[in-house]
């Protein structure tokens, strides 16, 4: 089994802790960069099959305890934090695989609200 990088387990952590609020604000700036064909969805990284079951049971773990105030907020609170969580993480396990702006448009979110992300390198 794989096990998941710690830059990426600290990123899952903080953005768990982020109020439903500004999981809200995150998710609407994720619908806004889809509406506008930025790179939001489009260049999420693949991860192989050990490495996205590592990360998906540690998203949903560090969700879990919040389960019923985000299901109990917007339709769908819980189910976007997830994957916006998931999304975000993978772009940050695989940073060098992605363009600097692929890699902000992932980030940018996030980080404008405190949580650490890693630079990309070149």
């Amino acid at each position: 089994m794989s096990t998941v990088p710690p830059e990426v387990a600290v990123f899952v952590t903080q953005a768990s802790r982020l109020t439903s609020a500004v999981l809200d604000e995150i998710r609407y700036a994720a619908a806004v960069a889809a509406a506008s064909d930025a790179c939001w969805n489009t260049a999420v990284p693949a991860l192989s099959a050990s490495q996205f079951s590592a990360l998906n049971k540690q998203v949903r773990d560090a969700f879990a305890p919040r389960a019923g105030e985000l299901r109990a907020g917007r339709p769908g609170g819980l189910r976007s934090a997830i994957s916006r969580t998931t999304h975000t993480a993978q772009a940050i396990w695989k940073r060098d695989t992605l363009t600097a702006e692929q890699y902000l448009s992932h980030i940018e979110a996030y980080a404008a609200h405190g949580v650490t992300v890693p630079v990309r390198n070149p």
